[in-house]
């Protein structure tokens, strides 16, 4: 269905629905409760129509729905077989220095080896004479106990010796188990790349085919999509760089928080889109959603640092993803993001303290109504807001 007659009919029923529901309360409204009642049923269905307008879900046919559940799973395969690759690069370095520890640990033993030899060389040279030989044969007490110490140091040192070598040698047995052990971790991984491959060229082949079907309008609206979730991916690491750079012992936890409402007179029991609750190339929704006002003041809800204040734009200027957005570090392995403004009040590097006005609602980016899109990210990842507002 063409979009914009989308929210036409929306828009038109949400009308209807107003006139209707004014028009019963004012013939049946006896009293002023009744009528404040009648009131908060109107704004709720506004608010979950507003709602509607502004999430992505409501311009979705069923074929983009597909192509975003299929888009999910491309993600999921591409992160898997980056981090196998990852993991297959640490192995092989591991395999590098286990490869380098058994040569010079070769190279000890070979060494030990060379000097057991020759010891065992001068002592066939010596003839069989014993060390009681050799203590017999001495000429008085003080040639005694020279011959005596002399012995017992050839003896301690014939006894190290055999020990360096035989701890060498099970050094090397064992680098070398370990070796085998780590070159077969690489070929699980290797395996599984392949079997990721596998799976993520099928997954493209059946969205290369959705896609070829969409019409001109819902091939754009994908091509916003897509943009969308390359824009998040790509802030999510950068938060998480700035995380690494501040990192915090202990993560706070939501009830300890202490997190304000980012809108005044609102609370979670106002969100009108939930965590996770429609498809994304990144597997869910990372955040949630207030529908109000555009104009509306955004509040920093505790006090903390701007890392991120900017406007996402398409070279040809226009809003994309998140449009003029905030990010703020809190300093307790949290950070609060804020999306779709009109426009900003704060800077980078900016403190900020807790309630303070850090910009106004608006409709910028990928979204279709007016509405504050609100974030909970630890380390640069999305987690359920729910738990931390009031």
């Amino acid at each position: 269905m063409n979009i914009n007659k989308m929210k036409r009919i929306i828009f038109i029923s949400t009308l209807v629905l107003i006139v209707v529901i004014s028009g019963i309360s004012f013939t049946y409204a006896a009293t002023s409760s009744e009528l404040q009642q009648q009131q908060s049923d109107i704004d709720k269905k506004i608010d979950q129509t507003n709602s509607e307008i502004a999430g992505v879900k409501t311009e979705m046919s069923t074929a983009l729905q597909q192509i975003s559940k299929l888009n999910s799973e491309i993600s999921t395969y591409q992160t898997e077989i980056n981090n196998l690759q990852s993991q297959i690069g640490n192995l092989n370095t591991q395999i590098e220095e286990k490869e380098t520890n058994i040569q010079e640990q070769q190279q000890k033993f070979d060494s030990q080896k060379e000097a057991l030899e020759k010891r065992l060389v001068a002592m066939y040279e010596t003839g069989t004479t014993s060390y009681l030989d050799v203590l017999l044969s001495s000429e008085g007490l003080a040639d005694f106990i020279s011959k005596y110490y002399m012995i017992e140091q050839l003896a301690e040192y014939d006894q190290e010796l055999l020990d360096r070598i035989e701890n060498t040698r099970q050094q090397i047995e064992s680098e070398k188990n370990s070796l085998e052990s780590t070159k077969n971790e690489v070929q699980t991984s290797k395996d599984a790349v392949e079997t990721k491959k596998s799976a993520l060229s099928t997954s493209v082949n059946q969205k290369n085919q959705l896609v070829s079907n969409l019409s001109q309008e819902e091939k754009e609206l994908e091509e916003q999509l897509e943009q969308f979730e390359e824009d998040k991916r790509q802030i999510q690491a950068e938060l998480a760089a700035i995380s690494k750079k501040n990192p915090v012992k202990d993560v706070v936890a939501p009830s300890a928080a202490g997190y304000i409402s980012p809108l005044a007179g609102k609370t979670k029991a106002n969100i009108t889109t939930g965590y996770g609750s429609y498809q994304t190339r990144s597997g869910r929704h990372t955040g949630v959603d207030f529908a109000c006002s555009s104009g509306t003041p955004i509040r920093a809800v505790k006090s903390g640092t701007v890392v991120k204040s900017l406007a996402l734009r398409y070279p040809n200027g226009n809003y994309k993803s998140y449009g003029e957005y905030v990010v703020i570090d809190h300093h307790d392995g949290t950070m609060t993001l804020y999306a779709h403004m009109s426009s900003r009040a704060v800077s980078v590097n900016q403190t900020v303290s807790q309630g303070q006005q850090i910009g106004s609602v608006g409709s910028t980016g990928n979204s279709t109504g007016p509405h504050l899109h609100f974030e909970v990210l630890i380390g640069g990842t999305p987690t359920n807001p729910v738990p931390y507002l009031p």
